[in-house]
């Protein structure tokens, strides 16, 4: 887990602390580096005398590393090839203090100090809640950049650094004037204070087989991590939850219009929907009375009518044809009742033969479903008088 949160939020900016003792007066330094890809960027660069306002200078949001030199560190050359050397380094009490060994192929240089040293400054930042991530000792590290310098001397807080040709170190020593050195390193100019702490954030960022020191406490440094991932993450839900509340608000708003546009077309859908009702209902009433007086049958009852016309014998004589007759008296607020596929028929004739002829024709129409004499009666003068009702199939 930690190694994939090392991944996903790698630290890329750091705040390099350089403290320069000598036996009067402290030195603060503080370089702000930024890697950006491969290129190593100086964001700031700050300096002051003043303990105090070291710590208003330095941000603690960013991780810190300590570089100590001057007062109290010591420096060594160990030569590979001098047995005294060699001798000196295996009786080294590596529990007892801390140490940075810049190597090279004869030489080994090595600047140590009692913990004590690195322990008070480190109990000091903390007591101001600033966490120091990683410690450097001495001036060896600046050997990292001789290379970019080009210079055979090389002025690192208070110690001189010789070069050869190559660019490698061979040799050290206490600077004994105080004069300002200045050193352009690509497109950045670093005085004698801020090489060090520069070579310290090169050798951060990009180990090298070079350097080897003290371990600092990895428990700092994975704090780091877990609360650069904690703040990230943080910061990721809370930018989501501030999304997520302004879509659900938008969103809100969207669908409280829509359901206030489906509202109205409900209310009116409703209304439509009761004259539809109605409609129907008023459709069913009056298919009703039609159908009750018999407007829906197969054919016209114009048709009935000349069918039933044509077969009367000229010995009668209709007075009348009634067809859908009312049953009874039209009366103001009262329902019409109709006799609904039904035709009543009055008429006169002299031959009963002729009438008799007239019933059995119609008895034979294949629409006919009922035939009634209703009324049959004669006069004085032989007229016979008759009312038949046929009703439709």
């Amino acid at each position: 887990m930690k190694s994939i949160l090392a991944k996903i939020f790698s630290i890329n900016e750091i705040q390099v602390v350089s403290i320069s003792h000598d036996n009067t007066n402290e030195k603060y330094s503080i370089l702000l580096l930024k890697k950006n890809k491969n290129k190593l960027e100086t964001t700031s660069k700050t300096t002051t005398t003043d303990k105090s306002q070291l710590i208003s200078l330095i941000d603690c949001k960013k991780p810190i590393i300590l570089v100590v030199s001057g007062k109290g560190i010591l420096n060594k050359k160990i030569d590979f090839s001098n047995e005294i050397d060699l001798a000196w380094q295996k009786n080294i009490d590596y529990d007892s203090v801390y140490f940075t060994n810049f190597k090279t192929e004869k030489c080994l240089f090595i600047s140590f100090c009692r913990k004590n040293i690195v322990d008070d400054w480190l109990t000091f930042f903390k007591s101001n809640k600033i966490e120091v991530i990683d410690f450097y000792i001495g001036d060896f590290t600046t050997a990292l950049i001789a290379n970019q310098i080009n210079k055979n001397n090389i002025l690192s807080n208070t110690t001189v650094l010789t070069f050869d040709s190559n660019s490698d170190l061979v040799d050290f020593k206490k600077s004994e004037t105080s004069t300002t050195n200045n050193y352009q390193i690509g497109n950045e100019e670093f005085d004698e204070f801020s090489l060090s702490p520069y070579a310290v954030g090169i050798h951060f960022f990009i180990k090298t087989s070079e350097i080897s020191k003290s371990e600092s406490n990895k428990t700092i440094l994975e704090e780091q991590l877990y609360k650069k991932s904690f703040n990230t993450f943080g910061i990721i839900l809370l930018i989501g939850f501030f999304v997520a509340l302004l879509v659900s608000y938008f969103g809100i708003q969207h669908y409280a219009s829509k359901n206030a546009e489906l509202n109205i077309q409900n209310v009116y859908a409703n209304k439509a929907y009761q004259q539809i009702v109605s409609l129907e209902q008023q459709k069913k009433d009056k298919e009703t009375i039609i159908n009750g007086i018999g407007l829906f049958s197969e054919k016209f009852l114009s048709f009935y009518v000349y069918d039933l016309s044509k077969s009367i014998p000229s010995e009668i004589i209709l007075n009348e044809i009634s067809v859908n007759p009312i049953n009874k008296e039209i009366k103001n607020r009262e329902k019409v009742e109709i006799s609904a596929k039904k035709i009543e028929i009055s008429g006169t004739t002299l031959s009963e033969e002729a009438f008799n002829f007239w019933l059995k024709n119609i008895k034979e129409l294949n629409w006919l479903q009922k035939l009634e004499i209703v009324n049959l009666k004669k006069d004085k003068k032989n007229n016979t008088y008759f009312t038949i009702s046929i009703w439709i199939k």
